[in-house]
């Protein structure tokens, strides 16, 4: 079954069925559901989070479940696997059980991570951030200390750590590792600041210099270049130009043009040196205060890469936050502030390309569930997107050499 069917057997009313079917396994008989989160990896599945009111032994109760059309082999606690709609094979979990995140549970548990963590009978839990099968993030507060818990793939946090640790002895501003109970989760101090995105949406973060995010990368350790490389995300352009086709199929052709376009592009500009990269260079992995950067966060991509493809992406967020907000209204004068400023360190064809790149591979993540596919709200704001994306490679008689 193709990527289209997927979505629309998650995102529609044809998943009642298994969830009904996994309810009864695994929580009681579904009452209620409702699609909460749709986390689409192009080329490796995509994942619904519902929200599930069951009727126990105990009476009602709210849950979540989670569904995958992840291709994963293996027997995991608390989850089902069903035959959707048009045999597409569904693995079925309830959260926070996730197949592969084993200390999960442990981190969504207010007295073990009270107990553990900081001495006390409870901590209060918020989750910031929840990626199916790959990584969730959380704040834990009690006794008036707080801490963020990082839940990543089984055996992967002693490499996060040691990323954590490589750039705090290096003078980079991240949050400065500490002991875990769990051995799959990193936590971690806060940092000071305020959320790049916050300063972009007042004023455009005038009073942050463009060239102290080069600096920023100028810094990172050269021994970063050791660590295990990952490409960058304009690399799987064509995976997730046909991502961006399942929520705009009437486009199509345009998206698939546009990342031949990409592709021959990256080839023909010169990428520089490789040097240590932080590989997932945007704003929301920024803190600022006072005109100067005081947090770098989400560590799991740094290592050896290319300057351009970090600043890349770094324009590539920034210009489509027009998309998602219409209140950044600063953001426009500030995109040319900061595209000058990279263009300076590097091939300005390089960079254009690459950010088209990154501009499309979000496209995909502008229709969330719970938006209304007739108001076009969703729509107008992925078809913004796409229009970033073209906009970056207009010509302007760069020469792809120069």
């Amino acid at each position: 079954m193709s990527e289209t069917d997927e979505r629309e057997l998650l995102e529609g009313p044809a998943i009642e069925p298994a969830l009904s079917a996994a309810a009864g396994a695994l929580l009681g008989t579904l009452e209620a559901w409702s699609l909460r989160g749709l986390h689409h990896r192009p080329a490796a599945g995509i994942t619904g989070i519902y929200a599930v009111r069951c009727e126990g032994a105990d009476g009602p109760f709210d849950g979540f479940l989670c569904v995958s059309t992840r291709n994963i082999e293996g027997d995991f606690r608390r989850s089902v696997r069903l035959e959707g709609p048009g045999s597409i094979p569904l693995l079925v979990w309830s959260h926070p059980n996730d197949p592969l995140l084993p200390d999960l549970p442990w981190a969504c548990d207010a007295p073990s991570v009270g107990r553990d963590l900081f001495g006390v009978p409870a901590a209060a839990l918020t989750t910031l951030g929840y990626r199916p099968m790959r990584r969730a993030v959380l704040r834990a507060e009690a006794a008036g200390e707080l801490r963020f818990l990082k839940v990543v793939q089984h055996g992967r946090a002693a490499l996060l750590r040691h990323r954590h640790e490589l750039l705090h002895n290096a003078g980079i501003p991240v949050p400065p590792p500490v002991d875990s109970p769990a051995h799959d989760v990193v936590v971690t101090l806060p940092v000071p600041g305020v959320p790049l995105a916050q300063r972009l949406m007042v004023n455009g973060a005038s009073e942050l210099d463009p060239r102290a995010l080069v600096g920023l990368l100028a810094q990172l350790p050269p021994t970063a270049r050791n660590l295990p490389e990952r490409p960058p995300w304009s690399a799987r352009v064509q995976d997730y130009a046909r991502a961006a086709a399942v929520v705009l199929p009437a486009e199509n052709e345009r998206i698939l043009v546009l990342a031949s376009r990409v592709e021959e592009m990256i080839r023909a500009a010169p990428s520089g040196p490789v040097v240590p990269t932080h590989g997932d260079f945007y704003e929301g992995n920024l803190l600022v205060r006072d005109g100067s950067i005081t947090g770098v966060l989400d560590l799991d991509s740094v290592g050896p890469g290319h300057l351009v493809d970090d600043l890349a992406c770094f324009l590539a967020h920034l210009a489509v936050l027009p998309c998602v907000d219409a209140r950044y209204t600063e953001v426009p004068a500030a995109l040319v502030r900061f595209q000058q400023a990279f263009e300076e360190v590097t091939n300005p064809f390089a960079l254009r390309a690459r950010a088209a790149g990154v501009a499309l591979t979000l496209i995909a993540g502008a229709r969330r569930p719970g938006q209304d596919a007739v108001s076009g709200t969703w729509r107008a704001d992925a078809l913004g997107r796409l229009r970033v994306a073209e906009d970056f490679l207009k010509p302007d008689g760069t020469s792809p050499a120069s």
